[in-house]
């Protein structure tokens, strides 16, 4: 019985509400690189991109966010302080 309630919990997880889904590395490190490139802009990105942020409250748009930031990161590498910026390595 309790084998059919935890298939049950994690079946239901995927199939109706969506499960949480933790922040990337690499969402992680584009808020910390990009406060330490532009301060001040860190703090607006947790909304979403935060631990806590929008981004991870289901599967489709955890996947999204995780392009998004990935992106991102390959953005600031062109920017001329990137690689000796401690935060964005």
């Amino acid at each position: 019985m309790r084998q059919f309630v935890a298939l049950f919990a994690v079946v239901g997880c995927f199939a109706f509400v969506g499960c949480t889904k933790s922040q990337s590395e690499n969402c992680k490190k584009l808020i910390a690189c990009s406060e330490a490139l532009s301060p001040g802009t860190g703090a607006a990105m947790e909304a979403s991109y935060g631990k806590d942020g929008a981004c991870w409250k289901n599967g489709d748009s955890a996947a999204a966010c995780t392009t998004a930031c990935d992106s991102a990161m390959a953005g600031y590498q062109a920017m001329p302080n990137f690689a000796e910026t401690a935060a964005c390595k």
